[in-house]
């Protein structure tokens, strides 16, 4: 008796241990996205891909059944499912560490991720886990003080990244964790002036030909915004022309955003800006799209700024920080623009310090 109750009890054991393997493999991710409509959420679960087709989530036995498409800045929030070699207890504890938000916490959820690269068998488990050491260590650099090693920290963040980018926008090694790649890697490049590099980083995100054709046309905006503040106009003018690469495909508030763009650039190519500024106006009294007028300000700051009117252009950007303030990357470029001009050209360190710590609370809204 006491050995066929033994033997039921290791039967037992092992149903269990293959039932919890069985779940384990077919743990599924979950994705949250938001409509930008009405701000409610819907819950995907299945398989999180991105493709010509979007960035969409895989259900089925063979992953057949498509959720429908969704914007990447729509999501909210991605927990990955199984990653084959990596165990998922060890990963949800350097989580809880990662959730706790100190510098200790921090570091030690890095080296976890890393000690857990090595033990992924798939790529998509790898590169999910070597987005997590970059994002945790922008994390890192994101509680630092600007006036306290925060500019070299955020260097090395910014080379981190640019690492996990190029390593993951070729064809074949792509997934949707690049897009909030630059995103992060962009945000540091704005805070630190960098906007050249910024707009280089939308632009090679542009080319990759696993990007769906909703995000190249968006990825080409931020690239053409990022060249008119690095000044450079010529290249901004050619993207943004009308009949132009961008144009064709853009409809509605992207159209007109991508208009003011062209009025822009051409301002700043032929050195009319005080003209540029006036014919941004006229276009924004054609539309009542905050989208668009966010834009317009935004650009009729930079050509005051490039005129030598920075009292001018603290207005305009005052006005997208304060009114048409529904676009909250819109609104970082203009407060990391004031902080810059308070203190680099209208010497009030004051308020150069008030936006500084402006930028440090709003880091944690992307």
């Amino acid at each position: 008796m006491k050995r066929h109750a033994l033997r039921g009890l290791v039967m037992l054991g092992l149903i269990a241990l293959v039932t919890s393997v069985a779940s384990a493999q077919t743990t599924t991710d979950t994705v949250e996205v938001r409509n930008r409509k009405d701000g409610t959420t819907k819950t995907f679960n299945g398989q999180f891909k991105v493709g010509p087709g979007g960035f969409q989530v895989f259900s089925g036995e063979k992953l057949e059944k498509a959720s429908e498409a969704f914007a990447p800045d729509d999501i909210v929030k991605v927990i990955m499912g199984n990653m084959p070699g990596v165990d998922a207890n060890a990963f949800n504890g350097f989580k809880t560490k990662e959730d706790k938000k100190t510098t200790k916490d921090y570091t030690d959820a890095i080296a976890g991720y890393k000690d857990l690269t090595k033990k992924a068998t798939t790529d998509r488990g790898r590169r999910y886990l070597e987005y997590k050491v970059a994002s945790v260590n922008q994390k890192i650099v994101d509680e630092l003080d600007m006036e306290k090693g925060w500019k070299e920290k955020a260097d090395e963040a910014i080379s981190a990244w640019q690492g996990f980018i190029g390593n993951y926008t070729e064809a074949g090694k792509f997934g949707w964790e690049v897009w909030p790649a630059v995103r992060s890697v962009t945000r540091l490049q704005i805070e630190r002036g960098k906007y050249d590099d910024a707009a280089s980083a939308w632009g090679n995100l542009r080319k990759s030909v696993d990007l769906p054709a909703d995000a190249k046309l968006e990825a080409g905006l931020q690239e053409v915004d990022l060249k008119i503040r690095s000044k450079s106009y010529a290249t901004a003018a050619t993207a943004a022309a009308p009949a132009g690469e961008l144009d064709k495909v853009a409809v509605g508030s992207r159209k007109e955003r991508l208009a003011i763009y062209d009025l822009a650039a051409k301002a700043g190519t032929s050195g009319k800006l005080t003209e540029g500024v006036e014919a941004i106006k006229a276009a924004m009294e054609k539309t009542k799209d905050t989208a668009v007028h966010a834009t317009g300000f935004a650009m009729m700051g930079e050509l005051y700024l490039a005129a030598g009117k920075p009292r001018d252009a603290m207005w305009m950007f005052l006005w997208v920080e304060t009114v048409v303030n529904q676009d909250k990357d819109e609104v970082f470029k203009a407060i990391s623009r004031l902080a810059e001009m308070f203190e680099s050209q209208m010497m009030d360190e004051e308020q150069a310090k008030k936006y500084r710590e402006k930028i440090k609370r709003f880091r944690g809204t992307f």
